[in-house]
């Protein structure tokens, strides 16, 4: 049933007209990315233990998105697969930015990673939460800066930080890019180095190439070194 939903949601892509790839996040980490108005954007991401997640985002107004994501545990291979609940997501562009300051975006979150019932919470990764990020453009184009803070706990509230980059590789600046994040600064437990290579296909399909939590702490860790493919699309109904 759910492998059917993916599919027949990959199928609605050749039903709309495209525009651009958006950019909506780094890899984890969100930029300050806004979709247009009229606009949508679909992710899946593939990762540990055959499992799937994916992403539907629209464009509500100019300066706002909303969307919902889903994870499904075990998707590929023959265990049982499990569905984890619908998490909701926004993001707001507060502020455009200019020469001088940086552009500013304000969100929730709820989807994290690693749905387990058993789990406090669910997820063994939490969610992203509350959040507000500031991005700019350093040194040359295409070359953008991120960094924010986010709440994902509202019992023991905590501010966590995070800063990321995207970087078009010199030799081919329009179709690869070089990602990195560091993920839940201020909370050691649960900070993560990420890395990736972004390739784009067209102006308007994406694939990604991570490697998540490159240190991988302790035996404790439960998922080190996880490698996470990704694809993108972005169109406009």
């Amino acid at each position: 049933m759910y492998k059917k939903i993916i599919c027949s949601c990959m199928g609605l892509l050749g039903f709309v007209s495209v525009t651009f790839a958006s950019g909506l996040y780094i890899m984890d980490t969100p930029t300050t990315g806004i979709l247009n108005y009229g606009s949508y954007d679909v992710n899946f991401r593939f990762f540990s233990g055959g499992s799937v997640q994916t992403r539907l985002d629209f464009g509500v107004f100019k300066f706002m998105y909303v969307g919902v994501a889903l994870e499904l545990v075990n998707f590929i291979g023959n265990e049982q697969a499990k569905v984890a609940i619908p998490a909701l997501s926004v993001k707001v562009k507060a502020y455009e930015g200019n020469m001088t300051w940086p552009s500013v975006a304000l969100g929730y979150d709820g989807q994290g990673y690693f749905f387990n019932q058993d789990y406090d919470g669910n997820y063994v990764q939490k969610e992203r939460g509350l959040y507000v990020v500031a991005g700019r453009e350093v040194f040359f184009e295409g070359w953008n800066f991120y960094l924010g803070m986010n709440m994902n706990d509202f019992k023991d509230p905590g501010l966590h930080g995070f800063v990321s980059t995207i970087m078009p590789m010199p030799f081919a600046k329009d179709s690869l890019s070089f990602m990195a994040e560091y993920d839940n600064i201020g909370y050691f437990p649960d900070a993560r180095l990420n890395f990736g290579l972004k390739l784009n296909l067209t102006d308007y399909i994406d694939i990604d190439f991570m490697m998540r939590d490159c240190w991988g702490r302790d035996e404790a860790d439960r998922f080190p070194n996880e490698r996470v493919f990704r694809i993108g699309y972005t169109g406009k109904f």
